[in-house]
């Protein structure tokens, strides 16, 4: 009988670990895609360490879809490969729009979706400086007014100087004009506040029926517009710029044909911010900018007409001499 020792033994290498790593960080999440940009391996005798760097779908909780990553790298990579995976490091870097929930359109059962509505700001700040400064005047008259009924001091000088100010300035002196604009000015702000709903940075988007509401940051369809411009060939740069309504992208060209590459990046961004789910398509404008050194792409010349080749001339043959 051959005993475990004389067997052999068995090595994985870390590429083998860092490509089982990579597949099953993709079926961590079942109908969600995963995307692992970066892998690595470190193994260490039976032993092995594994590092991702990962693209996320959006919108879905970070912290569990990392949890559930995490997990099922380790028991796979752990039951492929034989070797002893404690734990699996996860760094998130993108966020992808690619939620099955989100697709465009009215749902197969022909109900109509939810119109997309803009979220409302709560207007912490606003709200806290009025109800703040309402507080503290109304707070000090009425102590003053306490003091003065309860206790029979006199007055604070201040409630005094403000009423012989009031009583000797009319209403068409500069400061109480200058004073009820600001008064005016600051009622015209809260009431804009109110009937407005902020939030300029999220875009709602299209939700399902039965779904809650979602929304998304202009800077994260920036990055997925950017994203995929600068995937186009010969885009060495992009910046893209997302408003309510339009979305401006600027495109630097490095090489290639121009036009070749003004359709190409209209496209990728038209996919890009069609994948976002958005109510309302942005209309979508495209500046295309030439680096210095770059060069026109050389058409293909036509073939060359073969010319006949030129005959070398013929020596003339030699005399020889009679002896």
């Amino acid at each position: 009988m051959i005993t475990p020792s004389q067997r052999g033994t068995t090595t994985v290498s870390e590429k083998a670990v860092r490509r089982i790593a990579g597949r099953a960080a993709a079926e961590a999440l079942p109908g969600r895609a995963v995307t692992a940009t970066g892998v690595t391996a470190a193994v260490r005798g039976q032993r092995a360490e594994v590092s991702l760097d990962l693209a996320l779908p959006y919108p879905a909780s970070v912290a569990d879809s990392v949890g559930l990553v995490q997990e099922h790298v380790a028991a796979r990579t752990r039951q492929l490969s034989g070797l002893d995976v404690p734990r699996a490091e996860v760094s998130v870097r993108a966020l992808r729009a690619d939620a099955p929930l989100l697709r465009a359109g009215p749902p197969a059962g022909g109900d109509a979706r939810p119109a997309a509505r803009r979220w409302w700001s709560s207007r912490r700040l606003p709200v806290a400086v009025v109800t703040g400064a309402a507080a503290l005047v109304c707070g000090a008259l009425t102590l003053d007014v306490a003091r003065v009924r309860l206790l029979g001091l006199p007055p604070a000088r201040w409630r005094s100087g403000a009423v012989d100010w009031l009583s000797t300035h009319g209403a068409g002196d500069l400061p109480v004009v200058l004073g009820g604009a600001g008064a005016a000015l600051t009622g015209l702000v809260l009431v804009v506040l109110a009937v407005t709903p902020g939030q300029r940075r999220l875009l709602p988007l299209s939700p399902p029926v039965d779904q809650p509401v979602f929304a998304l940051d202009r800077s994260a369809v920036s990055a997925l517009v950017e994203e995929a411009v600068s995937d186009v060939a010969g885009i060495g740069r992009a910046r893209v710029r997302v408003g309510r309504r339009r979305v401006l992208v600027r495109a630097r060209l490095s090489f290639g044909d121009r036009e070749a590459a003004r359709v190409g990046v209209e496209a990728a961004a038209r996919l890009a911010v069609g994948g976002c789910a958005l109510p309302r398509a942005p209309r979508l404008r495209v500046r295309l900018q030439t680096d210095q050194a770059w060069r026109q792409s050389p058409a293909a010349d036509p073939a060359p007409v073969p010319q006949p080749a030129e005959k070398a001339p013929v020596a003339p043959p030699t005399q020889g001499r009679q002896t």
